[in-house]
């Protein structure tokens, strides 16, 4: 982070007072977007209208209680380097400690209760994988990971990544702890797991879980409602209750001109002025989620017709090949969608208890275990308490998920997909090596299932223009939020790329005198590449002679050509003139001096 950069403060946006800015959606893009409106740009809060379909704000990041338990859709995997995220929560005042901010929150609380897995990995029904440190690959799929790298995203385009790896990659160590942490499968996109492995892989002990992040408080109550806690105060404008469907373009789709909606049922077009400007959530991963609990089944929604903020990118898009192509990543719900459950546990402490001493990590420090012998791929962890602000001294909360849940249980003889919140208990307390307190732990827990038909629609395989960019070519009033928008070097499914696209989106339409906070740059740092190489070879300690691979006179020009790729692709340094022209580093004179130079 380079503070000259990012501690500056901006001059006020000239003329901003007299614009308006409609933002459509109030997941933390919408949220984040209207505080850098307020404190980047400068703009009125009063001058802010955000709509939103549902009662609440907060989009996916939710968190709420009902009668009878708890519900969390989702687990945020936050991390150091989200510079935006944290950047936009050093501006939040803490809803707790006065004088504080919500950023000031949070390295407190993890300084407190950081988060250290030994147990990472169980098999056998209770047993820890003594091997899953172990993250050597063999070197044809050392080999294939340098060839996706090295590569670019245009001959990366459509390629999924069981194009480069056969079904043998995907039991490997490095595999399990990546991809349930992640939610990757073998047939998602090879550029995004790219991105992935060069943004993000190894810069701590990966499989300790070491480096990530949580709140004291589950996220809507963390950083979502002081957010909007911040802008109520400010004067910012709410409508909930609001279904926006399509905008109304000009004759080159690049000016919008009205915002089209449903409100109580009935059709609303809002008028928007050439100075106003328009910011839009283009979908979201929980869209058309439904819900189960105990005895319910949680069905998927397939609705094509009424798909929320993606019924925008659907309708954009038929007007415009610039604003993408929505249909490479919502088409096939079988393949993008998956089940969480969230389970309530009241007046029974043996349960987690037993969960604290099989893993050695109290309550909250211990992240996720995945049960690699799950044929649901499950993995669960137990939160810390309170996990919420109105949480009872005698009610746990946890939180899980199964990535394959068209397969049939080990121990439940159903597709995860057709079980009711009992039924997938029952096939965790199995993996937990815990059926003698199965009745005990039924009787006294509320479990809360969700089915999210689009979760990881985000990382179907796609190729440069099928996501629209934050500013679309042409647009002057229009900018494009969320995770399905192009990020140059950033990954999607965090909410760091939600920010950012707010970020970027209004400083570009504003002109905000101020650098966009830089994705962090880790593939360029030779610590990283190393620990990277070390952990594929299992080198521990030094590297050694023996080491080194063999190079042959005949594999030099080979050798050659990949050191040529690799050096050529690292971008210039910073520039660092400081001055608003930045074509002035480009060129050797501007200035013209009349004094005679020396031959």
């Amino acid at each position: 982070m380079n503070i000259y950069k990012t501690m500056y403060h901006p001059k006020k946006v000239v003329g901003v007072d007299a614009r308006k800015a409609n933002i459509v959606g109030g997941g933390i893009a919408g949220l984040a977007t209207a505080v850098f409106l307020i404190d980047d740009a400068k703009m009125p809060a009063k001058n802010i209208t955000i709509y939103e379909k549902k009662p609440v704000m907060g989009g996916s990041m939710d968190g709420a209680k009902s009668n009878q338990g708890y519900l969390c859709r989702a687990e945020r995997e936050l991390e150091p380097y989200m510079e935006c995220l944290w950047y936009l929560c050093s501006k939040i005042p803490s809803l707790e400690n006065e004088g504080r901010t919500v950023l000031d929150d949070v390295v407190d609380f993890n300084r407190d209760e950081p988060i250290h897995s030994e147990a990472r990995v169980i098999v056998d029904q209770g047993k820890i994988d003594g091997h899953y440190h172990e993250y050597k690959l063999a070197p044809q799929y050392a080999q294939a990971m340098s060839q996706i790298v090295a590569s670019s995203e245009e001959e990366l385009a459509d390629k999924s990544l069981n194009d480069f790896f056969d079904k043998d990659f995907f039991r490997t160590n490095f595999w399990t702890c990546f991809h349930s942490q992640l939610a990757f499968k073998d047939y998602h996109s090879v550029i995004e797991c790219r991105r992935y492995w060069q943004r993000f892989t190894f810069i701590s002990r990966h499989e300790y879980l070491e480096g990530f992040i949580h709140t004291k408080y589950n996220e809507y109550d963390a950083i979502i409602l002081p957010i909007e806690r911040f802008l109520i105060d400010k004067g910012v404008n709410f409508v909930n209750n609001f279904a926006v469907y399509d905008l109304a373009l000009d004759d080159k789709n690049d000016t919008v001109q009205e915002i089209l909606a449903h409100k109580n049922g009935e059709k609303v077009q809002i008028p928007v002025a050439m100075q106003d400007l328009v910011f839009v959530t283009t979908g979201s991963i929980s869209e058309n989620s439904t819900f189960g609990d105990n005895k319910t089944v949680a069905i998927t929604n397939t609705d094509t017709k009424d798909m929320g903020t993606f019924t925008i990118w659907k309708n954009l898009a038929k007007k415009d090949v610039k604003f993408g192509h929505p249909e490479k990543f919502l088409g096939q719900i079988d393949k993008t969608k998956w089940i969480s459950f969230f389970p309530t546990v009241k007046d029974y402490p043996e349960f987690f208890k037993r969960i604290e001493e099989l893993s050695g990590s109290k309550a909250g420090t211990g992240g996720l275990m995945t049960f690699k012998d799950s044929n649901w791929d499950m993995s669960f962890e137990i939160h810390h308490k309170p996990f919420f602000p109105y949480q009872a001294d005698d009610e746990e909360v946890g939180w899980g998920y199964g990535l394959y849940g068209e397969n049939v249980g080990n121990y439940v003889n159903k597709r995860m997909w057709d079980c009711t919140g009992d039924e997938i208990m029952t096939e965790l307390l199995y993996h937990l090596g815990m059926l003698d307190i199965k009745d005990e732990v039924l009787a006294h827990t509320y479990m809360s299932t969700a089915m999210m038909p689009y979760c990881t629609s985000q990382f179907m395989p796609r190729k440069l223009g099928d996501r629209p960019k934050v500013v679309p070519d042409g647009c002057t009033n229009l900018g494009l939020l969320g995770q399905f928008i192009e990020i140059d070097d950033d990954v999607v499914f965090t909410v760091e790329t939600s920010v950012r696209t707010g970020l970027e989106a209004v400083y570009e339409l504003l002109g905000v005198e101020k650098d966009v906070l830089e994705v962090n740059p880790s593939r360029y740092d030779v610590r990283y590449l190393l620990e990277r190489i070390k952990r594929f070879r299992g080198i521990s300690g030094k590297v050694t002679e023996s080491d080194l691979p063999t190079i042959t006179p005949e594999s030099i020009p080979l050798v050659t050509q990949q050191l040529l790729h690799l050096v050529n692709n690292v971008p210039p340094y910073y520039q660092m003139y400081l001055g608003r022209d930045k074509t002035i580093p480009t060129k050797e004179s501007v200035l013209h001096p009349k004094a005679m130079h020396t031959k």
